[in-house]
């Protein structure tokens, strides 16, 4: 588990890398914050890549099912953990493309 301060695409990748792992996510299941009056949606980048989010990451046993909560915190389910050591982000239409990390990196030059 890891807080998604650094951007989704940044802590994933950390997740991934610890656990010698990789990932594959769906856009269409990240959640995105609504801007302004209009509640226009946010742009895909910023909720892959931008930071200080209060939300936490983790994996869980593919063998059981997703709860919808979890002591009253709604769960969104954006994907899941494969055995190659990329990240890869799929489309609507099931397109998929390498995803590079580009969140905030600490101590990068």
């Amino acid at each position: 588990m890891i807080d998604i301060s650094d951007g989704l695409s940044t802590d994933l990748a950390h997740i991934c890398e610890e656990s010698e792992v990789g990932a594959e996510i769906q856009a269409e299941a990240i959640p995105r914050a609504r801007i302004g009056k209009t509640g226009v949606e946010a742009d895909l980048k910023f909720a892959l890549h931008g930071g200080d989010d209060y939300e936490l990451l983790f994996t869980s046993s593919g063998d059981k099912p997703i709860p919808a909560k979890i002591s009253g915190v709604r769960l969104t389910e954006v994907g899941r953990i494969t055995r190659a050591k990329h990240i890869v982000i799929r489309d609507k239409n099931g397109a998929g493309r390498e995803l590079q990390p580009q969140g905030w990196q600490h101590f990068k030059k």
